[in-house]
């Protein structure tokens, strides 16, 4: 048995799929099959059961769970005893509004809770600016709605949000069952395009009407900005339910509405940082944005 493997038992546990372990952890999905299969051979246990709709521990699975998790913070807490005290460590995080505002204050108290010895940073910056902040090597980690496919990163599953039509409560609209022809002629209050959200919501438009442009009557790049225009019932828009206030009203329209996955992005073989994003996994599990 190896430490690895334990931890990559862990991530199948925390994603439930080995297709998604697969992807967080950098590895194709039949190296990972073969380092589970080796570890259930050590042990002399099936660990899990696969089935179409993901995969369940065994009872000896379960039980494996429990102890490789006490292992694993155990062997983190023995790399923080060994760090070398001298200046304080400075970990820095590139990250959207959305997860600025609604996910990133409880992560930071708690990440200050677990390593009182380092100093964390947070930017909040765009999609783009993400990318590069990570790419140049300005931030250690990237809270983005977008995987960074290049071969010297890894994403790793990290929460989910819902992207919707909202309106004011005030609206008529609110309350009401609403389709997709009654919203089309209303004006719409949209985020700067490049932004993630104004890319979602231009692919919602264009799958349910070819070449239709919306009557955009505000566009900032703001998201309290957006929600303040939204409560004031200066039209609709989209927003993620991360950010739906007591005056707003979301429109639950199925061919409206998206879900979208959060990665945690770094780049890969940085062990100094291993610790640290096995701590903000650990937190999105149990307290999650969606």
């Amino acid at each position: 048995m190896e430490i690895r493997q334990l931890k990559y038992f862990i991530e199948i546990c925390r994603t439930g799929s080995f297709s998604f372990a697969a992807e967080s952890l950098g590895l194709t999905q039949p190296a990972l099959s073969q380092q589970i299969r080796l570890l259930e051979r050590g042990l002399g246990a099936v660990l899990f059961v696969r089935s179409r709709k993901g995969v369940t521990l065994t009872t000896s699975g379960e039980v494996l769970a429990l102890r490789a998790r006490e292992i694993l913070h155990e062997v983190q807490e023995l790399e923080r005893a060994v760090v070398f005290r001298g200046k304080p460590r400075i970990v820095s995080f590139a990250v959207g509004e959305a997860l600025a505002t609604h996910f990133v204050p409880k992560l930071i108290f708690e990440l200050r809770q677990k390593f009182p010895e380092t100093q964390f940073r947070v930017v909040e910056s765009n999609l783009s600016e993400i990318r590069n902040a990570l790419r140049d090597g300005k931030v250690d980690f990237a809270l983005t709605p977008e995987a960074i496919r290049e071969k010297s990163f890894k994403n790793q599953y990290l929460v989910e949000d819902t992207i919707l039509p909202v309106v004011s409560v005030d609206d008529e609209l609110a309350g009401q069952s609403v389709d997709w022809q009654k919203l089309r002629q209303r004006e719409w209050i949209l985020f700067q395009r490049g932004s993630a959200i104004r890319k979602l919501s231009d692919a919602i438009f264009a799958e349910n009407e070819k070449r239709f442009e919306p009557r955009v009557s505000i566009e900032l790049r703001s998201l309290a900005g957006v929600v303040q225009c939204l409560e004031a019932g200066l039209g609709v828009g989209f927003i993620s339910d991360l950010s739906l206030t007591s005056r707003l009203a979301p429109l639950y329209i199925p061919k409206l509405t998206r879900k979208r996955r959060f990665f945690l992005a770094q780049a890969k073989h940085n062990d100094s940082m291993q610790n640290v994003g096995e701590a903000i996994l650990h937190f999105a599990a149990g307290h999650g944005a969606g």
